[in-house]
């Protein structure tokens, strides 16, 4: 079995190489044309690549109004966009997982975590599905604390995944009005 150690090294490897690979692509469109040479398989690339780097999360948003105007479907996309995402969202939660291991003076932060959930049950669904539907900054903010306090991984994914389904719906319903 793989340590844990070297699990959240080789996780935070995976967010720096795609935030390194994302901050310094060429701005002759290599990206874009992976998206649209793929159409939906592209899309859904992109948009876990974006869900695992900090640098453009929402990256697969920027192939909205163009892949919408080449008649790709409006909910294929938002569907490939939320599953996409809560994929990059796993690996976020794997690397809090992971991380108690490494770093023993996260022990006392868990502790809290895990009583703060255990009196408030209820917020932390709302919170999950909240922050990944109405805000546009990297899920990993909540996913990776879900993770170091044991927060249920289906129960973590499961939220995040309605709150991408809601932010994609969002995102490319007000893309496709730009059209």
């Amino acid at each position: 079995m793989i340590s844990r150690k070297i699990l959240f090294f080789g996780l935070i490897a995976v967010f720096i190489a795609a935030t390194v690979w994302f901050a310094t692509l060429e701005p002759d469109g290599a990206l874009e044309e992976f998206v649209f040479r793929y159409g939906y398989f592209g899309f859904f690339v992109a948009a876990f690549l974006g869900g695992l780097n900090f640098a453009l999360p929402s990256i697969h948003l920027a192939f909205i109004v163009p892949l919408l105007n080449v008649g790709l479907e409006l909910w294929v996309l938002v569907v490939l966009a939320a599953i996409g995402t809560t994929l990059a969202d796993g690996v976020g939660y794997g690397l809090g997982r992971s991380g108690e291991s490494v770093f023993p003076a996260l022990e006392r932060l868990r502790v809290w975590g895990e009583n703060f959930v255990a009196k408030h049950p209820r917020l932390a669904p709302l919170v999950i599905v909240g922050w990944a539907s109405l805000v546009p900054i990297p899920n990993e903010i909540f996913v990776i604390p879900a993770g170091l306090i044991r927060y249920g991984f289906l129960k973590t994914l499961s939220f995040a995944f309605v709150g991408n389904i809601i932010f994609n719906l969002l995102a490319l319903n007000f893309g496709n009005l730009l059209i």
